[in-house]
């Protein structure tokens, strides 16, 4: 922080890029002078307006009058909180300011204790405050972005950045996991990754620094690499649960969730069909004795997994991935209508859509399933129409797939015969 700099536009007062507080404390509750209302609400205003505007800089000990009056030395801690607390929970999403603690000279020449808290225009998100409101900067006043405006800026910063390259604010570039990033790149490069992790991270989408210059994961490295996605980010898990009867009546025989990176949850999923005794498995007798039958094609299961965790939103919190058994099929519900335009006779029809997710759907290719040996998601983009067709073949039915509400369920057939 230029402490000249910053004397010249105090003096200069109030603008677009500059709000003063000066800060009276009662007890240890922050209070604004001169300013009505809570003050959480009063600076989450403040903070928010900036970061849609262009970014700025509020500095708390100075008046209105563009006088340093100083902050209390001995609640220097209590102010710290109190600004991280709005940014933390009123403001959404959060948002990650710079804080300098500085000595500005008063009317007296004495040095008096100030903080400035600097922001820089949102790359990824249009924020509002924690009640929903969406403001930005006009001069040194904050006001509502008009519906018009507000709609063009959605569309501006989610096209700039789409979510899965967006930072998680909660994730920092420790959440990635070194020994599974390192074993993913060996096999795809064919070497070692190197000492300049960090680059790679942020060469391969895996990381960003936010407007405050600091280093996230972002939710493509999270979702791929992290130890536990769902400490980060809300229903990154897959919930199952198995039924002895046809519909999800009373309680499950078996429920489990599945944790853990994209990848470990697909293949502890397959295996989970492949070997559990709740899934059917047909059987004939010949004079060479019992043969059993495929109650489902592993590959069509695995399409349809890897279409629900690839394809699924996930800016919608506090929903998951949810696979159901029946005797008679498998239901798996993601959370997300399906992208775009496309519809679900568009699906059967082979239509090729934009995928919501496009660079997790790319790393997807480079896994392959230790149970099917084949790649989780297919170059020719034709997994979908494989499904129907290996369904087909085994249950003589054609998997449903059905938008219900914000969700989209596919339902896959069991061999002809397994339960009626």
């Amino acid at each position: 922080m230029d402490v000249g700099a910053l004397l010249n536009e105090i003096a200069a007062g109030e603008d677009t890029f500059l709000e003063l507080k000066e800060v009276v404390f009662k007890g240890d509750q922050v209070r604004f002078s001169r300013e009505e209302g809570r003050a959480q609400s009063v600076i989450a205003e403040v903070f928010v307006s900036m970061v849609n505007t262009e970014g700025g800089v509020v500095v708390f000990g100075v008046n209105d009058r563009r006088e340093v009056v100083g902050v209390d030395e001995g609640k220097r801690g209590i102010l710290e909180q109190f600004v991280v607390n709005v940014c933390l929970h009123n403001c959404e999403p959060r948002i990650e300011p710079a804080l300098d603690w500085l000595y500005l000279p008063n009317a007296e020449g004495a040095s008096v204790l100030c903080l400035a808290v600097t922001f820089s225009e949102s790359k990824f998100y249009v924020h509002s405050t924690s009640d929903g409101r969406y403001l930005k900067r006009i001069g040194s006043h904050r006001t509502r972005i008009p519906a018009e405006q507000l709609g063009r800026l959605l569309a501006n910063r989610r096209l700039a950045a789409p979510v899965e390259e967006r930072p998680v604010f909660e994730a920092g570039i420790e959440a990635i996991d070194q020994t599974r990033f390192g074993s993913y790149y060996q096999r795809r490069f064919g070497e070692s990754a190197g000492p300049n992790l960090e680059q790679i991270y942020i060469n391969q989408k895996l990381a960003v620094r936010n407007e405050a210059m600091h280093l996230h994961a972002t939710m493509l490295g999270v979702l791929l690499f992290a130890e536990r996605p769902d400490s980060f980010i809300t229903g990154a898990f897959i919930d199952v649960a198995a039924y002895p009867d046809l519909l999800a009546d009373g309680n499950p025989s078996d429920s489990r969730r599945i944790f853990g990176p994209i990848p470990e949850q697909i293949e502890e999923i397959l295996q989970y069909f492949r070997s559990s005794p709740l899934v059917a498995k047909p059987s004939r007798k010949d004079d060479l004795g019992r043969l059993d039958l495929e109650t489902y094609s592993l590959l069509a299961l695995q399409e349809g997994v890897v279409n629900a965790l690839v394809h699924r939103d996930y800016e919608l919190e506090g929903s998951q991935v949810r696979v159901f058994l029946f005797p008679d099929r498998i239901e798996i519900w993601n959370p997300g209508r399906l992208h775009n335009t496309l519809t679900e006779e568009d699906l059967y029809q082979g239509c090729q859509p934009i995928r919501r997710n496009q660079l997790l759907a790319g790393f997807m290719r480079d896994y392959i399933s230790p149970i099917t040996q084949r790649s989780y998601m297919e170059a020719r983009g034709e997994g979908f129409l494989n499904l129907v067709r290996l369904s087909l073949r085994i249950s003589g039915r054609r998997p449903e797939i059905v938008v219900q509400g914000q969700a989209v369920r596919l339902t896959i057939f069991a061999a002809a015969g397994i339960a009626t």
